[in-house]
Formats: structure tokens, C-alpha cells, sequence
């Protein structure tokens, strides 16, 4: 104690004859003061404290002695560590069913030297699950504190929910109001991206903007997460601005994860670019991937090659159907109609280069073949908005002029952009204006007109007689439309079943949409409606495996989303898909070739992902347009496709004869490996009971209220302090059982990194109660004590590799240290009486001799442990070593043959100076590049013991 506050010497000094003592000084930090002026008072342990106590007094209920106490500090210390490599710490702090081959990824992960990954999961395997483990597994050890999710835009509100639902990880959207809040708060200079505690989740399209480059570049992030990776590959000698972005932040990151069930395109340099977002230096420029190389960054696996403990497949297959439609006579004139207006608004539109307005006409057509409800007011609008005279491109709002630049928007802004976009027009004269005005008029009375509605007609019967034949079975219907929604609920709303139809679309907050997710699972209704806001984030395979599309999505992976609610772990019965379809129409011969191509090459390479990856790039809706356009048969079109999809394809199955992107098999062998590790991480923060028993004793501790409130649940009137600010003191109704929380959902469950808890804890330990407990147990035979070390392991670059704590049994006779021991009586419970006063006598005059061959026998396990895992750290990193080595002289032999091909021109009287001095600038830039991960690889080959720390003592005696 340094003037009465807890301090700690650095180092003393002298200047003359005056001594100098330099401290660190809690609360103020490094201070140099003359040792005359202060008042020092030498650290004592807890153990030496006790002289303050008649040892007569002493007892295992004594305050100074509480074994309560011991018991506490200790599993608090245990709650508090990092622990080790091999072990997953997520498993306890998560509230999602884990598959296997969702551990096996993380497991996968964690076990790199680096935790920079591409996840390649198929659609439905669950890669939001495996970042989120991945994620708490890193804030577990403390290397999560900065985070950042560069998402889709319409997945951005997926992410936060299902971070917050299943790992109770708060996202805070960084937008335009986040940006300016922020730049309000730090001051105009500050760089708002690069903070401490942040935990971010933006667009791919807002972080692009040019505004934020320069932060970008000069911000760090402990975790980078990027979904749908595959849209942010660069391609071509130009890369987008999202891939400059993207590269941009995975290279500040420390870890990465990639994330994407369609990691190339067929063609190869955009899966190449994914590669070096990982590791830039595996591959060199003019070299080959290879499958060893593709193997250390990536995991992938497919539906079809996951097996379960019996060898059989664990996803079942799955069947896709075409409905097809007959139009009537007035439908089919509708139709032509609509098409021959929309050809000429979108001709126009070409000529006058207003690609905004021929996007509308895409919109139309689109709505077109979906429903009469759908297009009719759509047309609706569209007249309103001419009449309104407002529809001008350049009013075009912020979200709609993202969304013509092919940003994915959720469904209630793209909605909004959708109905901005087609009120565009090209009228440029009020002759031109007025005339639109009039051809719309007339297709609205058309559309009203029309006396039935085949399609509609069609998809009642079918549910009709699916219910009446097959009543014990549930639907999912999808549109894309929520005008088509509307519109089919008001058509079917006098049938027997349309009480049972349950609804799903942009405007249905979380909770409703979580109540109509378990009524669809659990309750009576059989019929769930939906447009894509339910593609994603609800899994209803267990309860329903027969699906319906009222139109085909224009974009496949759409589709495959659709498909992936039912078509996932869990499901027991061949998936059965409907598509509903008009005869002899553009569109419906299109779609069809397209699905019956995805179904042929998906059978042939046994990963649908794959034949999505290479749809990904072909834009189907300006085919579509262009043959509108130019009165082409579809059979044109069709072919034009085809051609472009065998063409990838070809690239597809080459990459397949390389073994560079086929999936792994995840069998009764991989089954069996990673459930070897769930075992050895179930209790890595002791067990439901021990947590639990922790929490009651120590709330009670501190002066509150532990209650029981039925089976697995239970409420506290906590401390003052323990509970989240501004709420309080009853805390509940909560649970300690993973299982019964995951089936209430208004339960809170209480992990060991639960807020609540962590304070808790941090209150344990911040008491002087519990450094020094006595326990009487009847397995001890001869007294001694029992010394509780925390060792710790770093890596050169300050990350914990390994966190434990060695418990060391010393008797007070021999001097002979047992850690076997000593974890038995960390984790027995004494015996309630009054110890022999000689005993006690006896290992408090010999502790310092015991604390010696204490710290004796610790030293040994430190160097067993230090040596382990140098070795093993030695073996990775002479592996990145040599393959940094290999992409060193292969990019100098590549530069190195510029500089040479270069000078001979210029002995032949060229003047190449400038491109001389510009490969001799890359060469200078490759060897700072490679001189710094060769150093960043030294770091981590290097294994720091940390100095072992007593965490607390027990006097341990027998009975």
C-alpha cells in the first residue's frame, strides 16, 4: 500500500542521495515519489493475515476462513478464464440447437493459427449459427471487443435478430443516423469506425461509400464478418466498389469470416479474390489454386454428404413439380396487352438512355406473370402516379436508386422502391404523356374486367384437395408480391380452411412473426402464406415438408431460400415443391428450363449451391427484357441461357476434377471426432449445477434473494449493482437449462457470460472474502495446504492461447505436492465442525515451506504445458513460414522478368525508366509485405508463460 492505496513497484532509484520508488498506483497509474515523503506498507497475503485471528477461533464458517468463500472465489476464477485451444466454450453460451457439423466448422475454425475462414456451406446448413458460435467462442477469450457484420442490406435486420435471439450479442446498426449521431458526439475529426466495445452491423452498400474510405483505412477491427461474400469478389481489372471496401476491412481485421453458400461463379477469379481476402499471401499472382491451398481456408459441406450416426443421409431428398396454367381467352389478351406496353415504354427508355424506366417495365412484367391483384395495382399506381405528374428520375429517392443499382433492400424498402421506380416515365411531351395515361386507363379496366383468374382458380383447388386428401399435412405458400398476397387472401377468404392460413410478410415485427413461426410448428393452423420476408430466419422443417411457389422469383437463389425453410436438418420427409406457372408464355418456358437445368446439374454435382454460383452473374431480367424488346421467340432467349449456363458449368465440373470446391463429407467418423470434443467442453464452466449453486450462494452472499419458481425456473432479488442499469432488482423469471430455455422464448437464460452473471462474478472476486478458506475433509489424510495457481499462455501478439488453473495439494509432513489432489479439495465440500488446533498450528508456522515445493511442483506443469505447446505452435507456423517463402520467390521471379523483359527494350533504345522504377517499387513493396508477416509469424511462434498467480488458498485438514 502506497499512502493507503493499493500500489505496485516497479522500480527504485536514486538521484544523489535522495531514494526515488517508481509504482504503479491503481486509479492514477506510474508515479515517481521520494520514499521520505510517502507511507509504505508491504503486501500481505490472506494467509498472513490470519495472525490478526486466534487460530482457536477458526472454523470452516469463519469470515476469514469461509469455505462458502473459497468455493466461490474459485468458481468465479473458473467462470473468468479464456481456458484452452480444443475446447469450445460457445456450446454453454448460446441459445441455438447445435448440429454436429455446425461444432465441427467452429472447431475447424478455432483450431487455425489465425481464425480468418471461408464458410461454404450449403443454403440451410446453418452459417449464421457457425459465425455466431465462432463469435462468442472469440469473445470468450477476449479477442471480440471490436466487430463488424458487412451484410446485404435486407439481411441486416436477420443478423441483428438472430444475434440477439440465439447468442444474446446486441448489434448496432451503423446507417446514416448511426454516422451522424456519432460524428455529433466524437467531433467531425474523429474516426467513428475505429472505437473500442463496438459491435457493428452495416450494409455492403452504405459502408462502400467514397466518404468513408479514408476511416476505413485507418481503422482495426478485432472480427470481420462479411455475408454473402461472394458479392463483394472481385472481378475484372476494375473491382466494385464493394470489393475495394471489402478488401479494405478484412485487411484490418485480425479475424475473418467469409461466409457464402456460392463461393464462385463458374469462372474463377472472383473465388480466387475470396482466397486472398483470407490470406493474401498464399497464392502467388501467376499461380494455380490448389486443393491443399483451397483445404486451409476453406470448409464446406453439402446437404448430400452428411451422414448421420447410422450412414444414412441426414437431409432427405427433394422433388420440384411445375403446375402449369391454361389463361383464358382474356387473360391471354391481358397478357399481350400488358407485354406490348410494357415493349414500348421499355424501347423508348432504351433510346433515350433512362434505364431507370425500363427497370420499372422489368417490375411490371415481373408482377405481370405473378397476378391479376399484382399487376392490376400495380397499373394502378403507375396511372396515379402520371396523373400526379411527380414520377422524375431524378426525384428518385436514396433506397430507390440503391436498389437500381442491384442493392438487395428488405422487403418494406424495396417495396417502396419498387412503387417509386414504376411511376418512372419518358413521356416527353403531354401528347406522349396523355397517351400513356389512356393505354394505362385501359389496361386498368381490363385487369378489372377479367371474369376469372386461372391461376388463382388452380392454386385454391390444389390446396383444397391437399387438405381434403392429405389432412394431417401443412403448406407454405410464397410470393413475391404483397399485392399478390393481399389479393389471394381476399380470393380464398370464403373457404373452410382460410381461418387456418396464417401470414408472414415486411410488416410483421419479430414477436408476431416468432408467435406465427411456433402456431405453424406446434399449433392447428396447416396453411402459412408468405412473401420473402420469410425466406429466411424461420425453420419450419419439422413440421411441414410440402411447399408452393405462386410464381417463380426471377433471381434462383431466391428460389433455393424458399426452399431451404423446409429443406433443412431436422427434416424427416422427402421435400415436395409446386411451382405454379402460366402456359406458352416468355417467362413460364424460361423459368422452367431454368429450374429443370438447376434440378439436372444439382443432381449431377450434389450441391445445389453450386449451380446457383454459377447462375449468379447472368442477368436473367435483362434477357428477359431485351427479348421483349426485340419480338424474340423464347426459344431464343432460352437458348442464349443455356448456352451461357453450359459454359459455366464446364468451368464448374473442371474445378470438381481438381477437388478446388467440392464438399467435404461429414460422417459417423466426424461424428464421432467432434463429439469427442463437446465432451471435453461440456463442463468448461462447470456444470448447470455448479453455475447455478454459484449464483444462488453468492447472491445471497451479498444480501439478496434466490427463489425457486417451479421446474428449471427460477427468480432472484439481486444486489445492489448486479442488475443491467435502469432496471430493478428482480431479476427473472430465468433458467439454467439450455434445453428448457430454447422452448420458451420468454424465459431468460442465464449463460456464464450472461451480463448478470459477469458482475456477479466481478463482485466475487473484487472481495477480500474467499482468498483464504478451511475446509475438513474426510479423503484428507494429513494436513496441508492447497494452493490454487492460475497459469496463462500467451503468443508473441498478446492473445491467450491457454487459461487454467493448476490447484496444488501440499502436505504439511513430507512437503509432497498432488495436484490430483488438490482438485478434490477444490472441489469437495467440508465437513462442518472445529479443526484440531494443532493441525491448523502445524501448516500455518510450515506455509512458507509449503508455498516453496508449491511453486516447485507449478513450475514443472508450466514448462510441460509451455513445451506442448510450442510444439505444436512450432508446426503450424513452419507451415505458413515455408508457403510464405514459396509465394515470396514466385512473385519476385514474376516481377523480376517485368524488370528484365523491360530493360532489354530499353537496351534497344526504348524508354522504359518509368517502368523499370515501377516494378522496382512493387519489388520494394513485396519485401516490406513479406518482412512484416514473416515477423507477425514469429510472434505467434512464440509461447510467453505469464507469471502463475495464487488465486486463493485453503487450509485443508482432516477430520
Amino acid at each position: 500500500m502506497l499512502n493507503g492505496e493499493p500500489a505496485e513497484v516497479i522500480k527504485t532509484q536514486t538521484v544523489g542521495e535522495i531514494e526515488y520508488l517508481r509504482a504503479y498506483i491503481d486509479g492514477e497509474g506510474a508515479k515517481t515519489v521520494c520514499l521520505d515523503d510517502v507511507e509504505i506498507q508491504p503486501h500481505r497475503s490472506g494467509i498472513e493475515e490470519l495472525s490478526n485471528h486466534r487460530i482457536d477461533d477458526l472454523h470452516p464458517d469463519h469470515d476469514a476462513v469461509s469455505a462458502q468463500w473459497f468455493d466461490l472465489h474459485t468458481q468465479a476464477t473458473k467462470l473468468k478464464l479464456a481456458h484452452e485451444q480444443g475446447q469450445l466454450l460457445s456450446i454453454s453460451n448460446s441459445l441455438v440447437r447445435l448440429e454436429p457439423y455446425q461444432l465441427d466448422a467452429v472447431n475447424w475454425v478455432m483450431q487455425k493459427l489465425r481464425q480468418r475462414a471461408l464458410i461454404g456451406d450449403d443454403v440451410g446448413l446453418g452459417k449464421t449459427i457457425e459465425a455466431g458460435l465462432i463469435l462468442k467462442e472469440l469473445a470468450a477469450r477476449n479477442r471480440a471487443d471490436r466487430v463488424l457484420f458487412v451484410v446485404p442490406a435486407h439481411l441486416q435486420k436477420k443478423w441483428i435478430r438472430d444475434m440477439d435471439r440465439f447468442f444474446d450479442v446486441d448489434l448496432t446498426v451503423a446507417d446514416r443516423a448511426w454516422v451522424e449521431g456519432e460524428r455529433r458526439r466524437l467531433g467531425e475529426e474523429a474516426n467513428i469506425w475505429n472505437q473500442d466495445q463496438q459491435q457493428l452491423v452495416t450494409s455492403m452498400a452504405f459502408l462502400r461509400q467514397d466518404e468513408f474510405r479514408p476511416a476505413l483505412r485507418d481503422a482495426f477491427w478485432d472480427v470481420v464478418v462479411i455475408d454473402e461474400a461472394h458479392k463483394a469478389a472481385k472481378r475484372g481489372d476494375s473491382p466494385s466498389k464493394t470489393a475495394n471496401m471489402v478488401d479494405t476491412v478484412t485487411g484490418n481485421s485480425d479475424s475473418l469470416l467469409l461466409l457464402s453458400a456460392t463461393p464462385h461463379d463458374g469462372k474463377g477469379e472472383a473465388f480466387r479474390s475470396l482466397v486472398e481476402y483470407i490470406d493474401p499471401f498464399l497464392v502467388a499472382e501467376n499461380r494455380e489454386l490448389s486443393q491443399e491451398t483451397v483445404d486451409r481456408v476453406m470448409i464446406r459441406r453439402g446437404k448430400t454428404e452428411i451422414y448421420d450416426e447410422d450412414g444414412e443421409r441426414v437431409f432427405p431428398d427433394r422433388e420440384v413439380n411445375s403446375v402449369s396454367v391454361s389463361m383464358t381467352h382474356d387473360e391471354r389478351q391481358f397478357y399481350r396487352a400488358v407485354t406490348d406496353y410494357v415493349k414500348n415504354v421499355y424501347n423508348r427508355s432504351e433510346k433515350l438512355n433512362e434505364p431507370a424506366v425500363g427497370f420499372a417495365m422489368a417490375l411490371m412484367q415481373k408482377r405481370l406473370v405473378s397476378s391479376v391483384g399484382a399487376i392490376h395495382a400495380t397499373l394502378r399506381r403507375r396511372l396515379d402516379d402520371l396523373l400526379d405528374e411527380e414520377a422524375e428520375t431524378d426525384g428518385l429517392s436514396e433506397e430507390a436508386r440503391a436498389y437500381l443499382d442491384g442493392e438487395d433492400l428488405d422487403e418494406d424498402n424495396k417495396q417502396h422502391a419498387e412503387d417509386e421506380i414504376a411511376g418512372l416515365t419518358v413521356a416527353s411531351t403531354d401528347e406522349q404523356l396523355q397517351e400513356e395515361i389512356d393505354t394505362l386507363r385501359d389496361l386498368v379496366s381490363l385487369a378489372e374486367d377479367l371474369p376469372v383468374d386461372s391461376k388463382a382458380q388452380k392454386v385454391r383447388r390444389f390446396i383444397s384437395q391437399l387438405l381434403e386428401e392429405q389432412p394431417d399435412e401443412k403448406l407454405l405458400l410464397f410470393t413475391e408480391y404483397r399485392d399478390t398476397l393481399d389479393y389471394l387472401l381476399e380470393f380464398v377468404q370464403d373457404e373452410p380452411w382460410a381461418d387456418e392460413i396464417l401470414v408472414i410478410h415486411g410488416d410483421v415485427d419479430k414477436d408476431e412473426r416468432t408467435r406465427i413461426e411456433d402456431e405453424f410448428n406446434h399449433g392447428q393452423s396447416r396453411l402459412l402464406f408468405a412473401t420473402d420476408a420469410a425466406s429466411e430466419g424461420i425453420d419450419l422443417q419439422h413440421s411441414c415438408h410440402i411447399m408452393a411457389n405462386y410464381e417463380l422469383p426471377w433471381n434462383p437463389n431466391r428460389l433455393e431460400q424458399r426452399i431451404g425453410r423446409i429443406h433443412r436438418y431436422g427434416q424427416e420427409e422427402e421435400v415436395k415443391v409446386w411451382n405454379f406457372l402460366f402456359d406458352d408464355t416468355r417467362e413460364s418456358e424460361i423459368f422452367e428450363m431454368l429450374q429443370t437445368k438447376v434440378e439436372e446439374i444439382r443432381s449431377q454435382l450434389g450441391n445445389t449451391a453450386d449451380v446457383l454460383g454459377i447462375l449468379d452473374d447472368i442477368d436473367v431480367d435483362s434477357l428477359i427484357m431485351e427479348s421483349i424488346e426485340n419480338d424474340e421467340p423464347p426459344s431464343a432467349t432460352k437458348e442464349e441461357l443455356e448456352e451461357m449456363i453450359e459454359e459455366r458449368q464446364r468451368t464448374l465440373e473442371e474445378w470438381y476434377e481438381r477437388s478446388l470446391v467440392d464438399t467435404s463429407t461429414f460422417d459417423a467418423e466426424s461424428r464421432r471426432q467432434i463429439q469427442e470434443v463437446v465432451d471435453d467442453s461440456e463442463d468448461v464452466y462447470g456444470s448447470e449445477g455448479d453455475i447455478r449453486e454459484f449464483f444462488e450462494r453468492a447472491v445471497e452472499a451479498f444480501g439478496g434473494e434466490f427463489e425457486k419458481r417451479g421446474t428449471n425456473l427460477y427468480q432472484a432479488e439481486l444486489p445492489d449493482g448486479i442488475n443491467s442499469p435502469g432496471q430493478d432488482a428482480t431479476f427473472g423469471p430465468f433458467t439454467f437449462d439450455r434445453d428448457f430455455a430454447m422452448d420458451h422464448e420468454d424465459i431468460t437464460y442465464l449463460a456464464p457470460d450472461t451480463d448478470v452473471l459477469q458482475r456477479l462474478m466481478a463482485r466475487v472476486l473484487e472481495d477480500e472474502r474467499g482468498e483464504v478458506g478451511l475446509k475438513l475433509l474426510p479423503f484428507v489424510d494429513t494436513p496441508g495446504i492447497t494452493y490454487n495457481y492460475r497459469v496463462a499462455f500467451e503468443d508473441g501478439t498478446g492473445d491467450v492461447i491457454r487459461e487454467e488453473t493448476i490447484p496444488v495439494f501440499v502436505d504439511a509432513a513430507q512437503e509432497d505436492a498432488q495436484q490430483a489432489l488438490g482438485e478434490r479439495v477444490v472441489d469437495g465440500d467440508s465437513v462442518a465442525g472445529k479443526p484440531d488446533v494443532d493441525d491448523l498450528r502445524t501448516v500455518l508456522d510450515t506455509q512458507s515451506d509449503l508455498r516453496t515445493a508449491a511453486d516447485r511442483y507449478v513450475s514443472v506443469r508450466v514448462n510441460e504445458i509451455k513445451n506442448h505447446l510450442q510444439e505444436k505452435r512450432h508446426e503450424e507456423t513452419a507451415r505458413e513460414l515455408e508457403n510464405l517463402e514459396e509465394y515470396a520467390q514466385a512473385e519476385r521471379e514474376r516481377i523480376e522478368s517485368f524488370i528484365e523483359e523491360y530493360e532489354r527494350k530499353a537496351d534497344a533504345g526504348s524508354d522504359m525508366d518509368i517502368a523499370i522504377r515501377g516494378q522496382q517499387e512493387r519489388l520494394e513493396q513485396l519485401e516490406d509485405r513479406i518482412e512484416t508477416r514473416r515477423e507477425e509469424l514469429r510472434r505467434r511462434e512464440q509461447i510467453i508463460s505469464l507469471a502463475p498467480e495464487v488465486e486463493n488458498y485453503c487450509l485443508t485438514l482432516p477430520l
